[in-house]
């Protein structure tokens, strides 16, 4: 698909369109709804996937607030979007497509959602309520399973599959573990819309994705898009949503990308310019690099997340941060946080930045930036690596007091 003609940027004022789009200052509930989605993960060195995403565009937000939102609050629930993904609880009647895909997926490697087993397996989640799978059906190995990803157990597959396929939701967790129940005993009143036809959840599913992202190209990777559907009717989805305003084309310099009428608003004059001089510590997974081809056009940064590498294979490091200032990025960085101690691995200049003299301002951002980044972990102690130089190293030391 080409762009439409009069939709064209630069890339200097398609970065300057993502950053605001995405860091504009804004309470939780608000950044909850303007992403619609964010990817979970569960490593946590220095808090999990939704902690970094939130943190980096939510002032005061503390570690495992996300949970908070999600299974007291009911503004997120746990759903399949860019894989594993946290949604809002009225995006529930969108995911029917993946529902289906899911369970038809499952009955082809032998699990039914429909089987007696599985109805089984739903009822006694009725009958008591929510419930891990080391509570939930039949606890013993099957041998066929050994080495499977969810383990020997076949109701720890029952159930993953039932989660996939819509029959059963996350209540909360229990230690990162899955308690599950009924839909309608998790879903908010009136979060479903079982009307929708598929055009229509298919839509919303296509135009979610680009929400989240700000600017997402046609030509990303399968795996940032990964739809319930092929390749060549998301496309025609996407023209039916830009025929209706949902989605808009544009040319950065000669490529396609779409975005949503939300984002192409932040390229009107900033109210709060000075948002954009503020250095970030970005999630591995943060929607604002999904599109690694993308990002490394725009903004000239080559992003490698090396976390399943063997470690003799790692540049970077094991979990690594991209470190975003203003409309450029000028760094990354390995860390983990424990007992209250955060210890930087590695920190990694991009090359355009000497660390023996960093450009006007940056020092300052980053001792605002590194404050903020030890109270959301909750740490008072700090562990500093060689290659910081001296003007960063003493941010974090100011930082740390």
């Amino acid at each position: 698909m080409t762009a439409r003609q009069g939709f064209t940027l630069t890339r200097a004022a398609a970065r300057r369109l993502l950053v605001r789009y995405h860091f504009r200052p804004a309470p939780l509930a608000t950044v909850i709804r303007r992403l619609g989605t964010i990817q979970f993960d569960p490593l946590a060195p220095v808090g999990t996937n939704p902690d970094l995403v939130l943190q980096a565009r939510v002032t005061g937000y503390r570690r495992g607030d996300w949970l908070e939102a999600a299974y007291g609050q009911r503004w997120l629930v746990d759903g399949w979007d860019k894989q594993a993904s946290l949604i809002q609880p009225g995006e529930w009647w969108a995911q029917a497509p993946f529902h289906r895909w899911f369970a038809r997926r499952w009955r082809q490697r032998g699990v039914d959602v429909d089987a007696s087993e599985a109805r089984a397996l739903v009822g006694q989640v009725e009958r008591h309520g929510p419930a891990t799978s080391l509570e939930l059906g039949d606890q013993r190995a099957d041998p066929a399973l050994r080495g499977s990803w969810y383990g020997p157990k076949r109701s720890r597959h029952l159930l993953k599959a039932l989660w996939d396929a819509g029959r059963l939701m996350t209540h909360h967790r229990v230690g990162g573990r899955h308690a599950y129940d009924l839909p309608e005993r998790v879903l908010p009143q009136g979060a479903s819309e079982p009307e929708a036809t598929d055009a229509e959840a298919l839509q919303r599913l296509v135009v979610r994705r680009v929400q989240a992202a700000g600017l997402l190209r046609p030509s990303a990777d399968a795996a940032v898009w990964s739809l319930p559907c092929p390749r060549a009717e998301r496309d025609r989805i996407a023209a039916r949503a830009i025929a209706r305003g949902a989605l808009i084309e544009l040319d950065v310099e000669g490529s396609a990308y779409w975005t949503t009428p939300e984002a192409l608003s932040m390229l009107e004059p900033d109210p709060v310019p000075s948002m954009e001089r503020g250095v970030r510590f970005l999630a591995p997974l943060d929607p604002l690099i999904w599109d690694r081809g993308g990002v490394a056009r725009l903004f000239g940064f080559d992003y490698v997340w090396e976390v399943y590498k063997p470690q003799a294979q790692r540049r970077w490091g094991y979990y690594v941060l991209p470190v975003l200032w203003g409309e450029r990025f000028v760094a990354r960085f390995d860390a983990r946080c424990q007992q209250g101690t955060l210890t930087l691995l590695a920190w990694h200049w991009e090359p355009d930045i000497l660390p023996a003299r960093l450009p006007d301002g940056l020092a300052e951002a980053l001792e605002r930036a590194a404050g903020e980044f030890l109270d959301y972990l909750g740490a008072s102690r700090l562990v500093l690596p060689r290659g910081l130089g001296r003007e960063a190293r003493r941010a974090w030391q100011r930082a740390a007091r």
